[in-house]
């Protein structure tokens, strides 16, 4: 994610500190492979992402706190596909490193056209350049 698509009253502080507490993707890539298919099915993911929006929720009932996560979601969707487009060029996959890169541009746009819905007035997220 570029800074420049972030509006300035988002905290790049605060996702940063996100960010260093999040699992580390190569742990958790490694990890699904040693366990039981049944533990990652798309049922039990599906109600982990529950869960953890139901509890965000009572954390907040404001529903820009469901913003700033799928914010959250979105930077480490793109930072994880520029990830695996470096290693792709590094181990000289250039087709495919092309491909990883693309998909990491959309969801730069993604991260674009969320900056410019406003969920209402306690929306500290919205980019009023637009």
């Amino acid at each position: 994610m570029t800074s420049s698509s972030v509006p300035d009253s988002f905290s790049m502080d605060d996702l940063e500190k996100a960010m260093e507490t999040a699992p580390n993707e190569e742990l958790l890539h490694a990890t699904v492979g040693c366990n039981d298919d049944k533990e990652f099915s798309p049922e039990f993911i599906e109600d982990v992402a529950i869960k953890a929006l139901e509890e965000a929720s009572e954390l907040c009932p404001d529903p820009v706190v469901h913003k700033v996560m799928a914010m959250m979601v979105i930077s480490r969707m793109a930072d994880w596909h520029k990830g695996v487009a470096i290693r792709q060029l590094e181990e000289g996959n250039r087709e495919s490193m092309g491909a990883w890169m693309r998909d990491a541009g959309k969801f730069q746009a993604v991260m674009d056209i969320l900056c410019s819905i406003c969920i209402g007035p306690t929306d500290f997220t919205v980019n009023h350049d637009d």
